[in-house]
């Protein structure tokens, strides 16, 4: 699937921006609506607007008819058009920075307002911050759109030059190990039945599709999956250029959620970190714990001799 490139204007004048690139996560506002809106994920842009129009109307009773439909449109973009794996550009105008990152989850609501009210979220993994003056005055007036979430595609060169820039600048086996693991998770999950893994588990999947990622209040967990008994829950980690202690921290913390929020009645639930070479820091770290597994994993490259016309 083909990658979109995104702006986004994170609260009035930027004011989350720095919030959001701390904690890892973009988010657009209308609260007033007051309701999760995943429910609409799956509608195309017709329907998202007939059926968001009346709780628009009653929320927002005072605004023109115009603007009521412009904010329904920004809530399209950011709930049905922002993709997984999609690119992000976050300015903070006023202190000439710009966030660029990769967005990692699908849409949440976020049920307790914390340090920022707007609770229509995405999780981001931010990847390079930049400064305004350093990129060029077409995709700065871009950044400059009024509105909240809006197409910044037609810079994609620019940006995938930022993007390859901010790779230059890691140690060569990270740049490789960030690559293969950014294409795995989507293989893993694809050929999951041809997996040993599959033999026991099924993958986590809505409404009949196949998802694998899971997204939690605490972060997106990479590849969700059950026991065919439906007895224990799977949680794997791609460690994704991580340091060691930073993977199994996360894992600790999805098991947690997992078995707190999914499973609270004793169940089981364990987990699995794949990596490409073995490292002692982690795995040291795992003897510490008996319910999280490890496995690596290689690459194969071969060229075969085709006779040539």
């Amino acid at each position: 699937m083909e990658k979109n490139y995104w702006g986004i204007h994170f609260g009035v004048y930027n004011k989350f921006a720095n919030l959001g690139h701390e904690k890892g996560f973009i988010a657009v506002g209308w609260r007033e609506l007051k309701r999760d809106l995943r429910e609409f994920k799956s509608l195309d842009k017709k329907e998202f607007f007939e059926k968001l129009g009346p709780l628009f109307a009653k929320a927002y009773k005072d605004q023109p008819l115009n603007s009521r439909s412009q904010g329904i449109g920004q809530l399209f973009r950011f709930i049905n058009l922002m993709a997984i794996g999609d690119v992000v550009l976050m300015p903070k105008s006023d202190e000439g920075k710009l966030y660029l990152g990769i967005i990692d989850s699908d849409y949440f609501y976020q049920e307790k307002p914390d340090e920022c009210d707007y609770l229509n979220r995405r999780k981001v993994k931010w990847i390079k911050e930049s400064e305004l003056s350093k990129i060029s005055q077409p995709l700065k007036n871009s950044l400059g759109s009024i509105m909240t979430v809006f197409s910044v595609a037609e810079h994609s060169q620019e940006i995938e030059d930022l993007i390859e820039e901010s790779k230059a600048n890691l140690p060569t086996e990270s740049q490789e190990e960030f690559t293969i693991e950014s294409h795995l998770e989507g293989f893993i999950i694809e050929n999951w039945e041809k997996l040993e893994l599959g033999k026991k588990y099924n993958i986590y999947s809505e409404e009949g599709e196949k998802k694998g990622q899971y997204v939690t209040p605490i972060g997106r967990i990479d590849i969700l999956a059950k026991s065919k008994d439906k007895k224990e829950w799977l949680v794997i980690e791609l460690k994704k250029g991580r340091s060691g202690h930073e993977v199994v921290g996360q894992i600790l913390k999805y098991i947690g959620w997992i078995k707190e929020n999914e499973c609270p009645n004793n169940g089981k639930v364990k987990g699995l970190i794949i990596l490409g070479e073995k490292e002692e820091g982690i795995t040291y770290a795992l003897k510490a714990t008996d319910n999280i597994g490890l496995m690596t994993y290689s690459v194969s490259f071969q060229l075969k001799s085709e006779k040539l016309k």
